[in-house]
């Protein structure tokens, strides 16, 4: 007989699932129950396996947030005591592993729950445990305060009905990442299987983006007014004083150079069918060239990959007064050799009137003006500006208008590659 796990005990949950959505809490029992019956999945229901789906992509995004941010804090620590040692280096091993779980493709079928879903749980449980005891043995204040935001994160979403919501206009403690030889400090908001939508938390004094380019994964930059500053993309510099989009093909370089003292962090989505959602952090390439070096072109032309005015196409499809989802950055832009290429679509969801998408791949989606409602799985929870969230394929999603400003959301989807190379010229 199947040995059914401790973490799976009573006393397990009474003590860290107290706070959890009833939903979560469901989903564990479920799981356990089935483990105890050598793995049988026949109890478990198509809306167990997809609110399971929600709940793994929401961990995955703690890859380069809070399991990448903790270990890396406990590394930076002091040599622990002989009492503290084993419990730091176990918890450094499973803040590894948790991390090492999001280059795996989140099943569609029971193996969402039974497998992915189930190693993220009894891998965050022991964790836990392991950063209790390296505090409590001594392993300082330090240890302590990593140990309790640590939870927090975790209990973020364990406490959710598995929409996870993330914002683009803060800077959480313990969740973000540094890239290597840029110095630039990401937030993730959301991540997919190959593709995920991040935040450039900028350098307040300057605010700009170093130059560098990827050799296997394909971006889209986009820039929020109030701002002043070049695009650069290739060998070319556009002025814009306005929102953008900027669509990067890889091996290309670019960059932000800001032209004024105002602030400006800098949302950008990652894909590529050769990495997983994360891999712009460990495939980047600095790519260093004085500014007056580089061609002065219009900011929305060939030269910069035809981007797009951002802010003037949310303002024009604010106006729209039927539901609508349209496409304003084809893939085309971005697809080479196998990377796959980003489509960006925008969403407009109307007062009184609801739009639904089902959509055949994973989207990363973002709320870039107004508030109202998202509908998934029999939940609803309440949307707003600067809100990001996931809608994994086949899941549908359901939108409406809350309030007088119009509501309208941008979604993120990676598309396979095609054969036909576009824009060599770059």
């Amino acid at each position: 007989m199947y040995s059914f796990p401790t973490v799976c005990s009573l006393e397990y949950r009474d003590a860290e699932l107290s706070e959890a959505h009833p939903a979560y809490t469901h989903l564990l029992e479920m799981a356990c129950r089935a483990h105890s019956e050598g793995r049988n999945p026949n109890a478990l229901t198509e809306q167990d396996i997809q609110r399971s789906r929600l709940y793994c992509y929401a961990y995955r995004r703690q890859a380069i947030g809070v399991f990448h941010a903790t270990r890396v804090l406990l590394e930076a620590e002091v040599e622990p005591s002989a009492a503290c040692k084993p419990h730091r280096l176990r918890a450094r091993e499973l803040l590894s592993d948790l991390a090492n779980l999001s280059v795996e493709l989140i099943p569609t079928d029971f193996r969402a729950l039974l497998g992915t879903l189930y190693r993220y749980e009894i891998s965050i449980h022991r964790c836990i445990q392991a950063l209790r005891e390296d505090a409590a043995c001594g392993g300082g204040s330090a240890v302590q305060a990593a140990a309790e935001r640590f939870e927090q994160v975790i209990n973020s979403v364990r406490g959710s009905c598995g929409i996870e919501l993330s914002r683009d206009d803060e800077c959480p403690e313990q969740a973000s990442f540094v890239v290597p030889n840029l110095g630039i400090t990401i937030i993730p908001l959301v991540y997919g299987d190959h593709h995920s939508w991040n935040l450039a938390w900028l350098n307040p004094e300057q605010s700009d983006v170093p130059f560098h380019q990827h050799a296997h994964g394909v971006e889209i930059h986009l820039g929020y007014g109030p701002m002043q500053g070049h695009m650069v993309l290739g060998g070319a510099r556009g002025l814009t004083k306005e929102g953008y989009a900027l669509p990067i093909p890889p091996n290309t370089r670019h960059g932000y150079v800001n032209d004024s003292n105002m602030a400006h962090n800098l949302p950008f989505i990652f894909g590529s069918q050769r990495r997983s959602g994360w891999g712009i952090f460990f495939d980047v390439d600095p790519q260093p060239i004085d500014l007056s070096n580089l061609d002065a072109v219009e900011p929305y032309g060939p030269r910069m990959n035809h981007a797009v005015p951002i802010e003037q196409r949310i303002a024009a499809f604010a106006r729209l007064p039927m539901p609508t989802r349209r496409c304003i950055l084809p893939s085309s832009l971005t697809d080479r050799d196998g990377t796959g290429g980003i489509e960006l679509h925008l969403i407009r969801a109307p007062e009184k009137r609801s739009i639904r998408i089902c959509p055949e791949r994973f989207l990363a989606c973002s709320v870039v003006q107004g508030a109202g409602e998202l509908r998934m799985l029999g939940e609803t929870v309440n949307i707003e500006h600067h809100h990001h969230f996931a809608v994994p394929a086949g899941i549908e999603a359901e939108f409406i208008q809350r309030g007088p400003t119009p509501l309208v959301l941008m979604d993120a989807d990676l598309r396979p590659s095609r054969s036909k190379r576009i824009g060599a010229h770059l």
